[in-house]
């Protein structure tokens, strides 16, 4: 079973990921900010983590956080859940290690499927 990690400072949109993907048959793991994910994926092995760019009120640490996961030992693939629209933003979060970029407000039926979708890529590449 695929063991996912969802990080975001909003308690309510995680808390409904979490539920969401669950349901779905995943094992979650959630975060709130970055020293938790980062012990989290230094404990954990995870197929995929989702985070959001704005972590707590310190700004767009997100960045720090991709890289410092996508740089790992057994790298997860990296999904960025994200409010901030931009291209410049979506550039660097490809820069810093994300393989997919999903905007804010997005419904969770078509997270699920960006999900399967990402899972199913690291299946191929595994085989």
């Amino acid at each position: 079973m695929p063991r996912l990690l969802v990080i975001d400072d909003d308690t309510d949109l995680r808390m409904a990921v979490t539920e969401y993907l669950l349901s779905l048959g995943y094992e979650v793991h959630q975060a709130a900010e970055r020293e938790e994910a980062e012990a989290l994926v230094a404990n954990y092995a995870y197929s995929l983590v989702i985070t959001d760019l704005s972590l707590t009120a310190l700004g767009v640490e997100g960045f720090d956080l991709l890289r410092t996961i996508a740089n790992s030992n057994a790298r997860p693939k990296l999904m960025v859940m994200s409010g901030h629209t931009d291209s410049g933003h979506r550039e660097r979060a490809k820069q810093c290690g994300a393989d997919v970029f999903v905007q804010k407000p997005t419904p969770l039926e078509t997270l699920g499927e960006v999900v399967r979708t990402c899972l199913s890529q690291r299946e191929q590449k595994e085989l």
